[in-house]
C-alpha cells in the first residue's frame, strides 16, 4: 500500500479510543435536544411561545433548556474537535506526512460542508465556524501543555466576559451595523421577511422562492451571531482545551485516570451549578449573561467527565454510542435534513403545530433510529459516507502508475 492509499484508509480500531467515540455521540444526543426548540421555532414565534410550549410552561422550558442544555454540549463537541485535532496531527507526523498542511486540507473541505449546511438546510450550523477556527489550530502546536490551558483559560472566560462588559453593555447596538450587513445581503437577494413573525412563517410556510435568499445570507448571519456574543473566543478556548486533553490522551494521561476526572466533575459542579441557577431564569436565553459566560463550559466539562467515568461500566451502551459518534458528520448533517424536512414548508411544515413534548418525543425517538442505523452501517463500512467524503476530498488521487513499453 502507498504511502497515499495509507493515509486515505480511516482510522483502525486499534488506533481509535472507543470512550472519545462514545463521548461524541452522547454530544450529537445533547446538540440534537438543545436544537429541537429552534426547529419548532421559539426564538422567532413571539407572541406564539406558549402556544407552542404545549402543557410545558416557559418557566419549566427555561429551568430545563438554560440550566441543562444551553450550550454544555456544544462545549464537549468544542473540545473533542481540538483532541480530535492533536490526534489528527500524531498520526499523520507519525506516518511520515505533513500534518499540517492535511490538516488545513481538511478544514477547507470542512468549510465547504458548512457553508452547504447552514445556507441550504439549517442555520445554526456550527461546522462553518469550526473549520474558521481549525484554520488557526496549527499556530497553537508549539505552545507548551501550561501555556495552552492558560491560553484556554482566557479565551473561555476572561475575554468574553470582558467583551461583554465594556462593549456589550456600555454600547448594546455596537453590533447593529454588522447585522444590517447581513439583512442588506438577505433583502438584496429577494428576502422579504424582516421581523421575527416573518421569519417563523417563512420558515414554516416558505418553498424554494423563501429558500433562496436564506441560502445567500445565512452565512452572514451566522458570522455575526457568532461574532456578536464572542461565542467564537470560548469555542476556540475550549478546542484549544481540546488539544490539552488530546495530548494527555495520547501519553495515556486521561482515560483511567479517575482522580483527574473526578477533579474536573467537582470543580465542574462547583462552578457550573451556581451559575446554572441563575441562568435557568434568563427568558430569554442569553449567552452573554454572566451566568453563561462564566457557568456554561465547567458544566459541559462536568457532563464529559461524569461520562468518562461511567460509560466503562456500560459496554453495550458505550459500543451504541461510540457508532453514533464515529459517524458524527454523518449524524450531524443528517439530522439537520430529516428535521428541516419534518418542521420546513419545503419539507412537511410541522413548525408551528407540533408543540414541546411532541417534538422532545420525535428528537428521542429520532436518536434512537440514529443508533441503530450507524451501527447497521459500521457493520458493513469502515466509516460514514460524508466522513468517506471528506477524507477522499482531503487527500490528492492515488497516483497512477505509469506502464512502459518493452
Amino acid at each position: 500500500m502507498t504511502k497515499i492509499a495509507s493515509l486515505i484508509e480511516p482510522a483502525g480500531a486499534s488506533d481509535r479510543f472507543t470512550e472519545i467515540d462514545a463521548l461524541r455521540g452522547f454530544a450529537l444526543f445533547g446538540i440534537l435536544l438543545a436544537n429541537l426548540p429552534v426547529w419548532i421555532g421559539i426564538p422567532f414565534a413571539g407572541e406564539r411561545v406558549p402556544e407552542l410550549m404545549g402543557a410545558v410552561t416557559q418557566q419549566q422550558f427555561a429551568a430545563v433548556f438554560n440550566g441543562v442544555l444551553d450550550g454544555k454540549f456544544y462545549t464537549i463537541f468544542s473540545a473533542l474537535f481540538g483532541l480530535g485535532f492533536s490526534l489528527q496531527i500524531e498520526r499523520l507526523n507519525a506516518r511520515g506526512a505533513d500534518g499540517r498542511r492535511i490538516f488545513i486540507r481538511r478544514m477547507a473541505v470542512l468549510l465547504v460542508f458548512g457553508l452547504i449546511h447552514i445556507c441550504l438546510i439549517w442555520p445554526g450550523d456550527i461546522l462553518m465556524l469550526y473549520a474558521l477556527l481549525g484554520f488557526t489550530l496549527p499556530l497553537f502546536r508549539p505552545l507548551t501543555d501550561r501555556v495552552l490551558l492558560a491560553a484556554s483559560a482566557v479565551l473561555i472566560f476572561v475575554l468574553p466576559s470582558l467583551l461583554v462588559f465594556f462593549v456589550n453593555s456600555q454600547n448594546p447596538e455596537w453590533a447593529t451595523p454588522m447585522r444590517d450587513w447581513a439583512m442588506n445581503i438577505y433583502v438584496a437577494a429577494g428576502g422579504t421577511a424582516i421581523t421575527n413573525s416573518e421569519y417563523f412563517n417563512d420558515l414554516a410556510n416558505g418553498g424554494l422562492a423563501e429558500l433562496m435568499p436564506r441560502a445567500a445570507s445565512e452565512w452572514a448571519f451566522g458570522i455575526v451571531g457568532r461574532i456578536e456574543d464572542w461565542r467564537f473566543l470560548k469555542v476556540l478556548g475550549t478546542m484549544l482545551l481540546g488539544m490539552w486533553a488530546g495530548r494527555q490522551l495520547v501519553r495515556g494521561n486521561l482515560i483511567g485516570k479517575r482522580r483527574l476526572l473526578w477533579c474536573v466533575l467537582l470543580i465542574g459542579l462547583a462552578i457550573g451549578v451556581p451559575c446554572g441557577i441563575v441562568y435557568a431564569e434568563q427568558m430569554p436565553h442569553q449567552q452573554s449573561h454572566w451566568s453563561s459566560l462564566l457557568g456554561t463550559a465547567p458544566l459541559g466539562f462536568a457532563y464529559a467527565a461524569a461520562f468518562l467515568l461511567i460509560i466503562p461500566y456500560t459496554p453495550r451502551i458505550r459500543r451504541l454510542l461510540a457508532d453514533a459518534g464515529r459517524m458524527a458528520l454523518t449524524n450531524y448533517i443528517g439530522t439537520s435534513v430529516v428535521m428541516g424536512f419534518i418542521f420546513y414548508g419545503i419539507g412537511l411544515g410541522m413548525m408551528g403545530t407540533l408543540k414541546v413534548p411532541e417534538t422532545y418525543a420525535i428528537g428521542l425517538l429520532f436518536f434512537a433510529l440514529m443508533l441503530v442505523w450507524s451501527r447497521l452501517w459500521l457493520s458493513r463500512y469502515k466509516q460514514g459516507p460524508l466522513e468517506w467524503l471528506w477524507r477522499r476530498l482531503t487527500y490528492p488521487p492515488r497516483p497512477v502508475a505509469k506502464v512502459t513499453m518493452a
